[in-house]
Protein backbone atom coordinates (compact mmCIF):
# COMPACT_ATOMS: atom_id res chain seq x y z
CA UNK A 1 0.00 0.00 0.00
CA UNK A 2 2.93 2.52 0.92
CA UNK A 3 4.10 1.51 -2.44
CA UNK A 4 1.13 2.54 -4.16
CA UNK A 5 1.02 5.83 -2.86
CA UNK A 6 4.59 7.01 -3.18
CA UNK A 7 3.99 5.77 -6.78
CA UNK A 8 1.18 8.12 -6.61
CA UNK A 9 3.00 10.88 -5.36
CA UNK A 10 5.63 10.42 -7.72
CA UNK A 11 3.76 10.52 -10.34
CA UNK A 12 2.17 13.59 -9.32
CA UNK A 13 5.41 15.67 -8.98
CA UNK A 14 5.90 14.73 -12.68
CA UNK A 15 2.37 16.16 -13.24
CA UNK A 16 3.02 19.40 -11.83
CA UNK A 17 6.69 19.86 -13.70
CA UNK A 18 4.42 18.98 -16.84
CA UNK A 19 2.23 21.76 -16.00
CA UNK A 20 5.06 24.10 -15.39
CA UNK A 21 7.12 23.52 -18.24
CA UNK A 22 3.75 23.93 -20.13
CA UNK A 23 3.17 27.35 -18.62
CA UNK A 24 6.37 28.29 -19.49
CA UNK A 25 6.48 27.34 -22.95
CA UNK A 26 2.65 29.13 -23.45
CA UNK A 27 4.58 32.57 -22.02
CA UNK A 28 7.82 32.02 -24.01
CA UNK A 29 5.97 31.22 -26.95
CA UNK A 30 4.22 34.19 -25.99
CA UNK A 31 6.81 36.42 -25.93
CA UNK A 32 8.14 35.36 -29.16
CA UNK A 33 5.32 35.97 -31.08
CA UNK A 34 5.45 39.93 -29.39
CA UNK A 35 9.05 39.74 -29.86
CA UNK A 36 8.57 38.87 -33.54
CA UNK A 37 5.67 41.10 -33.99
CA UNK A 38 7.87 44.07 -33.41
CA UNK A 39 7.17 44.58 -29.75
CA UNK A 40 4.28 45.52 -27.41
CA UNK A 41 4.37 49.07 -28.74
CA UNK A 42 3.64 47.44 -32.21
CA UNK A 43 1.46 44.73 -31.21
CA UNK A 44 -1.37 47.48 -29.81
CA UNK A 45 -0.36 49.88 -32.12
CA UNK A 46 -2.65 48.89 -35.94
CA UNK A 47 -1.02 52.40 -37.61
CA UNK A 48 2.33 50.31 -37.06
CA UNK A 49 3.62 48.42 -40.14
CA UNK A 50 6.31 45.68 -39.85
CA UNK A 51 8.44 44.39 -42.43
CA UNK A 52 11.08 41.60 -42.19
CA UNK A 53 14.26 41.35 -43.78
CA UNK A 54 15.99 37.48 -43.83
CA UNK A 55 19.52 36.90 -44.89
CA UNK A 56 22.21 33.99 -44.47
CA UNK A 57 25.11 36.59 -43.96
CA UNK A 58 26.81 35.83 -40.03
CA UNK A 59 29.94 37.71 -40.87
CA UNK A 60 31.62 39.71 -38.88
CA UNK A 61 29.69 43.38 -38.70
CA UNK A 62 26.81 42.43 -41.57
CA UNK A 63 24.11 42.15 -38.47
CA UNK A 64 24.63 45.00 -36.62
CA UNK A 65 25.43 47.11 -39.88
CA UNK A 66 21.84 45.74 -41.19
CA UNK A 67 20.58 47.09 -37.53
CA UNK A 68 22.07 50.52 -38.07
CA UNK A 69 20.49 50.89 -41.36
CA UNK A 70 16.94 49.98 -39.93
CA UNK A 71 17.63 52.22 -37.08
CA UNK A 72 18.02 55.30 -39.85
CA UNK A 73 15.29 53.70 -41.75
CA UNK A 74 12.56 53.90 -38.71
CA UNK A 75 14.09 57.09 -37.97
CA UNK A 76 13.60 58.52 -41.63
CA UNK A 77 9.88 57.05 -42.08
CA UNK A 78 8.86 58.62 -38.84
CA UNK A 79 9.81 62.11 -40.14
CA UNK A 80 7.69 61.16 -42.84
CA UNK A 81 4.88 60.38 -40.84
CA UNK A 82 4.80 56.30 -41.60
CA UNK A 83 5.20 54.01 -38.28
CA UNK A 84 7.03 51.43 -39.17
CA UNK A 85 9.20 48.19 -37.88
CA UNK A 86 11.92 46.33 -39.84
CA UNK A 87 12.87 43.07 -38.41
CA UNK A 88 15.93 41.35 -38.64
CA UNK A 89 16.10 37.62 -39.09
CA UNK A 90 19.81 35.87 -39.86
CA UNK A 91 19.76 32.17 -40.73
CA UNK A 92 23.29 30.25 -40.86
CA UNK A 93 23.93 29.33 -44.54
CA UNK A 94 23.70 25.28 -43.97
CA UNK A 95 20.16 25.31 -43.22
CA UNK A 96 19.28 28.77 -44.74
CA UNK A 97 18.33 27.16 -48.32
CA UNK A 98 15.68 24.78 -46.46
CA UNK A 99 14.43 27.42 -43.86
CA UNK A 100 13.98 29.96 -47.44
CA UNK A 101 12.13 27.03 -49.80
CA UNK A 102 9.88 26.40 -46.14
CA UNK A 103 9.11 30.38 -46.31
CA UNK A 104 7.94 30.70 -49.46
CA UNK A 105 5.94 28.00 -50.00
CA UNK A 106 4.36 28.48 -46.78
CA UNK A 107 2.97 31.89 -48.20
CA UNK A 108 4.50 33.78 -45.49
CA UNK A 109 8.15 34.84 -46.41
CA UNK A 110 10.16 37.63 -44.99
CA UNK A 111 9.21 41.05 -47.17
CA UNK A 112 12.74 41.71 -47.98
CA UNK A 113 14.89 38.17 -48.37
CA UNK A 114 17.53 37.37 -49.40
CA UNK A 115 17.68 34.99 -52.98
CA UNK A 116 19.44 31.18 -53.19
CA UNK A 117 17.73 28.38 -55.61
CA UNK A 118 16.65 28.31 -59.20
CA UNK A 119 15.21 30.61 -61.78
CA UNK A 120 12.25 28.73 -61.42
CA UNK A 121 11.90 29.16 -57.89
CA UNK A 122 12.72 33.10 -58.55
CA UNK A 123 10.14 33.27 -61.71
CA UNK A 124 7.50 31.44 -59.25
CA UNK A 125 7.81 33.51 -55.88
CA UNK A 126 9.61 36.74 -56.47
CA UNK A 127 8.28 39.78 -57.81
CA UNK A 128 9.87 41.20 -61.25
CA UNK A 129 11.66 44.49 -60.28
CA UNK A 130 12.56 45.79 -63.58
CA UNK A 131 9.78 47.94 -63.98
CA UNK A 132 11.22 50.02 -61.14
CA UNK A 133 15.16 49.96 -62.02
CA UNK A 134 14.70 52.82 -64.63
CA UNK A 135 13.63 54.84 -62.15
CA UNK A 136 15.71 56.72 -59.99
CA UNK A 137 16.24 56.01 -56.52
CA UNK A 138 14.57 58.78 -53.88
CA UNK A 139 17.21 58.28 -51.39
CA UNK A 140 20.20 58.96 -53.47
CA UNK A 141 18.94 62.80 -53.33
CA UNK A 142 22.11 64.89 -52.72
CA UNK A 143 24.82 62.46 -53.31
CA UNK A 144 26.84 61.85 -56.47
CA UNK A 145 24.27 58.70 -57.47
CA UNK A 146 20.99 61.75 -57.53
CA UNK A 147 21.14 61.85 -61.85
CA UNK A 148 21.28 58.25 -62.24
CA UNK A 149 18.29 55.24 -62.57
CA UNK A 150 18.60 52.84 -59.42
CA UNK A 151 19.98 50.23 -62.52
CA UNK A 152 23.08 52.98 -63.28
CA UNK A 153 23.59 53.85 -60.08
CA UNK A 154 25.19 50.02 -59.37
CA UNK A 155 28.63 49.10 -60.56
CA UNK A 156 28.00 46.76 -62.67
CA UNK A 157 24.62 48.05 -64.07
CA UNK A 158 23.03 45.66 -62.29
CA UNK A 159 23.99 42.74 -64.71
CA UNK A 160 24.90 40.85 -61.80
CA UNK A 161 21.24 40.90 -60.30
CA UNK A 162 19.82 40.02 -63.94
CA UNK A 163 18.41 36.66 -64.41
CA UNK A 164 19.52 35.19 -67.54
CA UNK A 165 16.84 32.36 -68.16
CA UNK A 166 13.91 34.76 -67.87
CA UNK A 167 15.73 38.10 -68.55
CA UNK A 168 14.10 39.31 -65.34
CA UNK A 169 15.78 42.00 -62.59
CA UNK A 170 13.94 39.74 -59.65
CA UNK A 171 16.69 41.10 -56.93
CA UNK A 172 19.20 44.01 -56.60
CA UNK A 173 23.04 43.28 -55.34
CA UNK A 174 24.16 45.05 -52.27
CA UNK A 175 27.91 43.87 -52.18
CA UNK A 176 30.85 43.49 -53.88
CA UNK A 177 34.01 40.74 -53.13
CA UNK A 178 36.89 40.22 -54.76
CA UNK A 179 39.28 37.18 -53.89
CA UNK A 180 43.00 38.00 -52.81
CA UNK A 181 45.86 36.48 -51.15
CA UNK A 182 46.02 37.07 -47.13
CA UNK A 183 49.33 36.61 -45.75
CA UNK A 184 51.37 36.21 -42.73
CA UNK A 185 53.93 39.33 -42.83
CA UNK A 186 56.09 37.78 -39.83
CA UNK A 187 56.00 34.46 -41.22
CA UNK A 188 56.94 35.89 -44.82
CA UNK A 189 59.83 37.96 -43.63
CA UNK A 190 61.43 35.32 -42.00
CA UNK A 191 61.30 32.36 -44.07
CA UNK A 192 62.66 34.31 -47.16
CA UNK A 193 64.16 37.28 -45.29
CA UNK A 194 62.55 40.23 -47.81
CA UNK A 195 59.78 42.52 -47.38
CA UNK A 196 58.60 42.67 -51.03
CA UNK A 197 55.45 40.47 -51.24
CA UNK A 198 55.93 38.49 -54.28
CA UNK A 199 53.44 39.90 -57.59
CA UNK A 200 54.43 36.98 -59.90
CA UNK A 201 53.98 33.94 -60.06
CA UNK A 202 57.52 32.74 -60.20
CA UNK A 203 58.23 34.69 -56.73
CA UNK A 204 55.25 33.22 -55.49
CA UNK A 205 56.74 30.18 -55.94
CA UNK A 206 59.88 30.49 -54.97
CA UNK A 207 58.84 32.01 -51.45
CA UNK A 208 56.91 29.18 -51.04
CA UNK A 209 59.64 27.03 -51.38
CA UNK A 210 61.32 28.90 -48.94
CA UNK A 211 58.74 29.09 -46.65
CA UNK A 212 59.04 25.41 -46.75
CA UNK A 213 62.74 24.96 -46.16
CA UNK A 214 62.50 27.15 -43.45
CA UNK A 215 59.83 25.01 -41.67
CA UNK A 216 62.20 21.64 -41.81
CA UNK A 217 65.07 23.70 -40.40
CA UNK A 218 63.13 25.29 -38.07
CA UNK A 219 61.31 22.05 -37.00
CA UNK A 220 58.10 23.94 -37.58
CA UNK A 221 54.77 22.65 -39.25
CA UNK A 222 54.13 25.46 -42.09
CA UNK A 223 52.23 25.17 -44.67
CA UNK A 224 52.82 27.75 -47.51
CA UNK A 225 49.41 28.00 -48.92
CA UNK A 226 46.41 27.34 -46.39
CA UNK A 227 43.89 26.20 -48.71
CA UNK A 228 39.88 25.55 -49.14
CA UNK A 229 40.05 22.44 -49.52
CA UNK A 230 36.63 20.07 -48.19
CA UNK A 231 34.53 22.23 -50.63
CA UNK A 232 37.84 22.45 -53.19
CA UNK A 233 36.92 26.56 -53.81
CA UNK A 234 41.36 27.48 -53.40
CA UNK A 235 41.33 25.17 -56.49
CA UNK A 236 38.58 26.70 -58.30
CA UNK A 237 40.07 30.35 -57.94
CA UNK A 238 43.27 29.54 -58.72
CA UNK A 239 42.15 27.08 -62.10
CA UNK A 240 39.69 30.14 -63.06
CA UNK A 241 42.25 32.71 -62.23
CA UNK A 242 44.84 31.59 -64.74
CA UNK A 243 42.61 30.02 -66.95
CA UNK A 244 41.62 33.58 -67.88
CA UNK A 245 45.06 34.69 -67.68
CA UNK A 246 46.12 32.36 -70.60
CA UNK A 247 42.45 32.38 -72.82
CA UNK A 248 41.06 35.77 -72.46
CA UNK A 249 41.90 36.55 -76.36
CA UNK A 250 38.94 33.35 -76.64
CA UNK A 251 36.27 35.54 -75.43
CA UNK A 252 36.50 37.63 -78.20
CA UNK A 253 35.95 34.90 -81.10
CA UNK A 254 33.83 31.67 -81.31
CA UNK A 255 30.01 32.64 -81.17
CA UNK A 256 27.34 32.84 -84.06
CA UNK A 257 25.60 34.94 -81.87
CA UNK A 258 28.55 37.52 -81.21
CA UNK A 259 29.34 37.84 -78.17
CA UNK A 260 30.88 34.79 -75.68
CA UNK A 261 31.96 31.76 -75.86
CA UNK A 262 29.95 28.93 -76.21
CA UNK A 263 31.94 25.41 -75.13
CA UNK A 264 30.72 23.62 -77.75
CA UNK A 265 32.37 25.58 -79.95
CA UNK A 266 35.83 25.50 -78.72
CA UNK A 267 35.40 21.77 -78.75
CA UNK A 268 34.84 22.22 -82.42
CA UNK A 269 37.92 24.23 -82.57
CA UNK A 270 40.04 21.15 -81.18
CA UNK A 271 38.27 18.77 -83.10
CA UNK A 272 38.57 20.57 -86.73
CA UNK A 273 42.33 21.34 -85.68
CA UNK A 274 41.76 25.08 -85.45
CA UNK A 275 42.91 25.10 -81.69
CA UNK A 276 45.55 23.31 -79.91
CA UNK A 277 44.02 21.67 -76.98
CA UNK A 278 47.00 22.16 -74.71
CA UNK A 279 45.83 25.64 -74.65
CA UNK A 280 42.84 24.59 -72.71
CA UNK A 281 44.78 22.48 -70.74
CA UNK A 282 47.75 24.50 -69.38
CA UNK A 283 46.03 26.00 -66.31
CA UNK A 284 46.20 22.17 -64.84
CA UNK A 285 49.70 22.34 -64.75
CA UNK A 286 49.84 25.42 -63.21
CA UNK A 287 47.35 24.53 -60.77
CA UNK A 288 49.25 21.19 -60.01
CA UNK A 289 52.28 23.68 -59.21
CA UNK A 290 50.74 25.66 -57.09
CA UNK A 291 49.71 22.49 -55.06
CA UNK A 292 52.55 21.15 -53.96
CA UNK A 293 52.77 23.55 -51.12
CA UNK A 294 49.78 22.62 -50.34
CA UNK A 295 49.33 21.07 -46.84
CA UNK A 296 49.51 17.15 -46.68
CA UNK A 297 45.64 16.08 -46.65
CA UNK A 298 44.44 19.57 -48.03
CA UNK A 299 41.38 17.85 -49.55
CA UNK A 300 39.53 17.22 -45.89
CA UNK A 301 40.77 21.24 -44.67
CA UNK A 302 37.62 23.08 -44.37
CA UNK A 303 37.45 26.91 -44.47
CA UNK A 304 37.06 27.27 -40.58
CA UNK A 305 39.98 25.15 -39.67
CA UNK A 306 42.16 27.14 -42.40
CA UNK A 307 41.71 29.89 -40.64
CA UNK A 308 42.71 28.25 -37.66
CA UNK A 309 45.91 27.46 -38.77
CA UNK A 310 46.49 30.92 -40.54
CA UNK A 311 45.85 32.47 -36.83
CA UNK A 312 47.83 29.74 -35.31
CA UNK A 313 51.37 31.22 -37.38
CA UNK A 314 51.79 28.08 -39.48
CA UNK A 315 50.26 29.27 -42.83
CA UNK A 316 51.91 31.74 -45.01
CA UNK A 317 49.66 32.62 -48.21
CA UNK A 318 45.85 32.23 -47.38
CA UNK A 319 43.38 32.36 -50.86
CA UNK A 320 39.83 33.57 -50.09
CA UNK A 321 37.40 36.06 -51.12
CA UNK A 322 37.47 39.83 -49.07
CA UNK A 323 34.05 38.49 -47.20
CA UNK A 324 36.66 37.20 -44.32
CA UNK A 325 39.16 40.57 -44.76
CA UNK A 326 37.43 41.77 -41.58
CA UNK A 327 38.15 38.56 -39.14
CA UNK A 328 41.41 37.47 -41.00
CA UNK A 329 42.76 40.58 -40.37
CA UNK A 330 41.81 42.06 -36.49
CA UNK A 331 41.80 37.87 -35.69
CA UNK A 332 45.27 37.37 -36.47
CA UNK A 333 47.97 37.85 -33.54
CA UNK A 334 50.53 38.73 -36.45
CA UNK A 335 50.62 41.38 -38.92
CA UNK A 336 48.80 40.44 -42.39
CA UNK A 337 48.96 42.24 -45.58
CA UNK A 338 46.77 41.33 -48.59
CA UNK A 339 47.92 41.06 -52.28
CA UNK A 340 46.30 39.93 -55.33
CA UNK A 341 46.51 36.39 -56.58
CA UNK A 342 50.17 36.50 -58.38
CA UNK A 343 49.91 37.13 -62.12
CA UNK A 344 51.65 34.60 -64.91
CA UNK A 345 54.85 36.26 -65.68
CA UNK A 346 57.29 35.89 -68.21
CA UNK A 347 59.96 33.73 -65.95
CA UNK A 348 57.58 31.20 -66.16
CA UNK A 349 57.34 28.33 -68.87
CA UNK A 350 54.05 29.32 -69.46
CA UNK A 351 54.49 32.92 -68.95
CA UNK A 352 55.12 34.16 -72.65
CA UNK A 353 51.19 32.94 -73.65
CA UNK A 354 50.08 34.63 -70.73
CA UNK A 355 47.78 38.07 -71.57
CA UNK A 356 48.69 39.87 -67.76
CA UNK A 357 45.76 40.68 -65.37
CA UNK A 358 41.90 39.98 -66.13
CA UNK A 359 39.97 42.67 -65.63
CA UNK A 360 37.51 42.34 -62.12
CA UNK A 361 35.45 45.41 -62.89
CA UNK A 362 31.78 44.41 -62.32
CA UNK A 363 32.38 40.87 -61.19
CA UNK A 364 31.76 39.96 -57.53
CA UNK A 365 28.61 42.06 -57.11
CA UNK A 366 26.59 39.73 -54.70
CA UNK A 367 24.67 39.51 -52.17
CA UNK A 368 21.21 39.33 -54.17
CA UNK A 369 17.89 40.69 -52.19
CA UNK A 370 14.61 40.22 -53.80
CA UNK A 371 10.91 40.75 -52.55
CA UNK A 372 8.59 37.57 -52.53
CA UNK A 373 5.09 37.80 -54.30
CA UNK A 374 3.25 37.22 -50.85
CA UNK A 375 4.79 40.47 -48.86
CA UNK A 376 2.10 42.20 -47.12
CA UNK A 377 3.87 45.32 -48.24
CA UNK A 378 4.86 45.92 -51.35
CA UNK A 379 5.84 49.18 -51.02
CA UNK A 380 7.22 49.29 -48.24
CA UNK A 381 9.63 46.53 -48.87
CA UNK A 382 10.60 48.12 -52.16
CA UNK A 383 11.06 51.53 -50.09
CA UNK A 384 13.19 49.87 -47.65
CA UNK A 385 15.06 47.85 -50.69
CA UNK A 386 15.89 51.12 -52.37
CA UNK A 387 17.29 52.49 -49.00
CA UNK A 388 19.63 49.91 -47.96
CA UNK A 389 21.04 50.28 -51.80
CA UNK A 390 21.57 54.07 -51.48
CA UNK A 391 24.87 55.65 -51.61
CA UNK A 392 25.16 56.76 -47.71
CA UNK A 393 23.49 53.75 -46.32
CA UNK A 394 25.32 51.27 -48.45
CA UNK A 395 28.47 52.42 -47.38
CA UNK A 396 27.16 52.57 -43.59
CA UNK A 397 26.25 49.14 -43.58
CA UNK A 398 29.07 47.34 -45.89
CA UNK A 399 32.22 49.64 -45.67
CA UNK A 400 31.60 51.10 -42.31
CA UNK A 401 30.15 48.07 -40.69
CA UNK A 402 31.45 44.93 -42.75
CA UNK A 403 34.60 46.43 -44.15
CA UNK A 404 33.14 45.15 -47.50
CA UNK A 405 33.02 46.72 -50.48
CA UNK A 406 29.81 48.26 -51.56
CA UNK A 407 28.12 47.11 -54.93
CA UNK A 408 27.32 50.98 -56.08
CA UNK A 409 29.23 53.34 -57.96
CA UNK A 410 31.33 56.70 -56.72
CA UNK A 411 32.52 55.14 -53.84
CA UNK A 412 35.97 55.87 -52.15
CA UNK A 413 37.99 53.57 -50.02
CA UNK A 414 41.02 53.81 -47.64
CA UNK A 415 43.72 51.85 -45.85
CA UNK A 416 43.50 48.44 -46.53
CA UNK A 417 40.33 47.92 -48.19
CA UNK A 418 41.84 49.79 -51.30
CA UNK A 419 43.76 46.48 -51.94
CA UNK A 420 40.25 44.74 -51.96
CA UNK A 421 39.29 47.34 -54.77
CA UNK A 422 38.58 45.27 -58.13
CA UNK A 423 41.14 45.74 -60.91
CA UNK A 424 39.93 48.16 -63.71
CA UNK A 425 42.76 49.06 -65.89
CA UNK A 426 42.74 46.30 -68.17
CA UNK A 427 40.60 45.46 -70.84
CA UNK A 428 41.06 41.64 -70.78
CA UNK A 429 37.93 39.70 -69.43
CA UNK A 430 37.75 36.29 -67.55
CA UNK A 431 36.81 33.37 -70.03
CA UNK A 432 34.92 30.32 -68.43
CA UNK A 433 36.69 26.53 -69.04
CA UNK A 434 34.51 24.42 -71.53
CA UNK A 435 35.99 21.13 -69.18
CA UNK A 436 33.41 22.91 -66.11
CA UNK A 437 30.92 24.82 -68.06
CA UNK A 438 28.71 22.47 -69.30
CA UNK A 439 26.54 21.75 -65.78
CA UNK A 440 27.02 21.46 -62.04
CA UNK A 441 28.70 17.85 -62.75
CA UNK A 442 31.27 18.96 -64.88
CA UNK A 443 31.82 21.69 -62.60
CA UNK A 444 32.57 18.82 -59.54
CA UNK A 445 34.45 16.69 -61.70
CA UNK A 446 36.46 19.15 -62.75
CA UNK A 447 38.00 20.15 -59.60
CA UNK A 448 37.89 16.73 -58.21
CA UNK A 449 40.26 15.94 -61.60
CA UNK A 450 42.84 19.17 -60.04
CA UNK A 451 42.58 17.63 -56.84
CA UNK A 452 43.90 14.07 -58.14
CA UNK A 453 46.46 15.92 -60.06
CA UNK A 454 48.24 17.13 -57.20
CA UNK A 455 47.40 14.50 -54.92
CA UNK A 456 49.42 11.61 -57.22
CA UNK A 457 51.39 14.09 -59.48
CA UNK A 458 51.38 12.86 -62.78
CA UNK A 459 54.15 13.17 -65.24
CA UNK A 460 52.14 14.89 -67.41
CA UNK A 461 49.11 16.86 -65.24
CA UNK A 462 48.10 17.94 -69.00
CA UNK A 463 47.57 14.50 -70.77
CA UNK A 464 46.35 12.83 -66.78
CA UNK A 465 43.28 15.93 -66.96
CA UNK A 466 42.54 14.79 -70.37
CA UNK A 467 41.97 11.20 -70.49
CA UNK A 468 40.38 11.40 -67.65
CA UNK A 469 37.75 13.82 -69.19
CA UNK A 470 37.15 11.40 -72.08
CA UNK A 471 36.61 9.30 -69.66
CA UNK A 472 33.28 10.51 -67.78
CA UNK A 473 31.85 11.88 -70.91
CA UNK A 474 28.81 10.16 -71.16
CA UNK A 475 27.93 11.39 -67.97
CA UNK A 476 28.94 14.76 -69.01
CA UNK A 477 26.91 14.08 -71.96
CA UNK A 478 23.90 13.20 -70.11
CA UNK A 479 23.29 16.06 -68.06
CA UNK A 480 23.56 18.13 -71.02
CA UNK A 481 20.82 16.46 -72.31
CA UNK A 482 18.85 16.84 -69.53
CA UNK A 483 19.80 20.38 -69.37
CA UNK A 484 17.99 20.66 -72.99
CA UNK A 485 14.68 19.21 -71.79
CA UNK A 486 14.46 21.55 -69.00
CA UNK A 487 15.01 24.51 -71.48
CA UNK A 488 12.45 23.33 -73.81
CA UNK A 489 10.44 22.69 -70.79
CA UNK A 490 10.84 26.36 -70.09
CA UNK A 491 10.31 27.80 -73.58
CA UNK A 492 7.19 26.33 -73.48
CA UNK A 493 6.10 27.88 -70.56
CA UNK A 494 7.39 31.48 -71.77
CA UNK A 495 6.04 30.85 -75.05
CA UNK A 496 2.24 30.51 -72.94
CA UNK A 497 3.32 33.84 -70.87
CA UNK A 498 4.00 35.71 -74.22
CA UNK A 499 0.82 34.88 -75.29
CA UNK A 500 -1.08 36.52 -72.77
CA UNK A 501 0.51 39.53 -72.29
CA UNK A 502 -0.13 39.75 -76.11
CA UNK A 503 -3.49 39.29 -74.65
CA UNK A 504 -3.03 42.22 -72.10
CA UNK A 505 -2.22 44.58 -74.74
CA UNK A 506 -4.61 43.74 -76.68
CA UNK A 507 -7.72 44.61 -74.37
CA UNK A 508 -5.83 47.28 -72.83
CA UNK A 509 -6.67 50.86 -73.87
CA UNK A 510 -3.55 51.79 -76.21
CA UNK A 511 -1.08 53.94 -74.69
CA UNK A 512 -2.53 52.94 -71.01
CA UNK A 513 -0.16 52.27 -68.52
CA UNK A 514 -1.04 48.94 -68.50
CA UNK A 515 -1.05 48.24 -71.67
CA UNK A 516 2.80 49.79 -71.80
CA UNK A 517 3.72 47.76 -68.85
CA UNK A 518 2.15 44.65 -70.54
CA UNK A 519 4.29 45.38 -73.81
CA UNK A 520 7.59 46.11 -71.50
CA UNK A 521 7.07 42.33 -70.05
CA UNK A 522 6.55 41.11 -73.31
CA UNK A 523 9.58 42.49 -74.78
CA UNK A 524 11.68 41.08 -71.39
CA UNK A 525 10.03 37.68 -72.11
CA UNK A 526 10.97 37.75 -75.43
CA UNK A 527 14.71 38.48 -74.80
CA UNK A 528 14.77 35.48 -72.34
CA UNK A 529 12.80 33.18 -75.69
CA UNK A 530 16.15 34.22 -77.57
CA UNK A 531 18.03 33.61 -74.63
CA UNK A 532 16.78 30.23 -74.31
CA UNK A 533 17.30 29.22 -78.00
CA UNK A 534 20.89 30.57 -77.98
CA UNK A 535 21.49 27.76 -74.74
CA UNK A 536 19.59 25.11 -76.69
CA UNK A 537 21.21 25.60 -80.07
CA UNK A 538 24.85 25.71 -78.08
CA UNK A 539 23.93 22.09 -76.27
CA UNK A 540 23.32 20.98 -79.14
CA UNK A 541 26.55 21.39 -80.51
CA UNK A 542 28.45 20.71 -77.61
CA UNK A 543 27.10 17.09 -77.21
CA UNK A 544 28.24 16.70 -81.17
CA UNK A 545 31.50 17.83 -80.35
CA UNK A 546 31.80 15.86 -76.76
CA UNK A 547 31.31 12.87 -78.90
CA UNK A 548 33.81 13.90 -81.83
CA UNK A 549 36.45 14.34 -79.13
CA UNK A 550 37.05 10.65 -78.54
CA UNK A 551 37.97 10.28 -82.09
CA UNK A 552 40.42 13.10 -81.51
CA UNK A 553 41.62 11.62 -78.43
CA UNK A 554 42.11 7.94 -80.46
CA UNK A 555 44.54 9.92 -82.89
CA UNK A 556 46.86 11.01 -80.26
CA UNK A 557 46.18 14.76 -80.94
Amino acid sequence: MKQKMDDVQHAGKFQKVGIVLAIAFYILSVIMVIRNYGGMSVMFDPDTKVITIAHWQLEDGFREGINAAIAEYEKAKAAEGVKVKVRQVAVPVRGYPQWYLTQLIGGEPADVLEITGSSDILNQYFTPLSPYIGEPNPWNKGTPLQDMSWRESFADDMLSALDTAYSEFFAVCTFMHTTRVYVNLDLFEEATGKKQLPETLSEWLEDCKKMREYGIKTERPIIPIGVRGFDKGTLGQLFNNYNSQLNTDLSDTGSPYGFGVMPGELFRQINSGELDKKRLLEPVEIVTEIGQYFADGFPAIDLEQTKYLFFSGNVGFFIDGTWNAFSMINNAPFRVGVIQIPMLDQGHPLGAKAFGRITELGSGISGRFGIPKKTKHFDLALDFLRFLTSWKVNQLVMVDHCKWMSSLKEVQYEGIMKTFEPVNNTSHTAISSPFSATGSLSTRLTLQRLENSIINRPADPMQYFWDDYLSVRPQLIDEVEEASRGILRNLWSMDGTRSALSVGVAISAPQSLNAKLYQMRSNINLEGIVSRFRAADGNVTLVEEMKKLEEYGKNGN
